[in-house]
């Protein structure tokens, strides 16, 4: 019995020993674990304010986009109803054997040229 009485009283002071300095670990262990939960949590919101932005951004890019398509359409359909309603102007300066330019002056009035082929 006498030994299990020495064995009890080394073992209570090696606890007194060690225990303050092992709680003192846990301790700053604890706070170390709470100081870094803090600085996740702070830094999983700044992820998210940074991803809420980034859907605003992409949403306005959206919108504009749709809104430059939109313009983009009108001004097309404008300008093919434009084209579809000016006159057609007949395309007689392809022709090369110098008859286009007899007509624009018998149109004005100062081809002479017929004049002195008839008889």
């Amino acid at each position: 019995m006498r030994r299990a009485a020495n064995s009890f009283t080394l073992l209570a002071d090696a606890a007194l020993e060690e225990l303050p300095s092992t709680m003192a670990a846990v301790r700053l262990s604890g706070m170390e674990i709470s100081d870094l939960t803090l600085e996740l949590s702070d830094l999983s919101q700044e992820i998210a304010d940074g991803v809420n932005k980034s859907a605003k951004v992409a949403q306005a890019v959206e919108t504009g986009l749709g809104q430059m398509r939109d313009l983009a359409m009108q001004q097309a359909t404008s300008m093919i109803e434009e084209r579809a309603n000016l006159q057609t102007i007949p395309n007689s300066a392809k022709k090369s054997n110098g008859s286009s330019t007899r007509q624009r002056r018998q149109e004005k009035g100062k081809d002479h040229s017929t004049d002195r082929m008839e008889p």
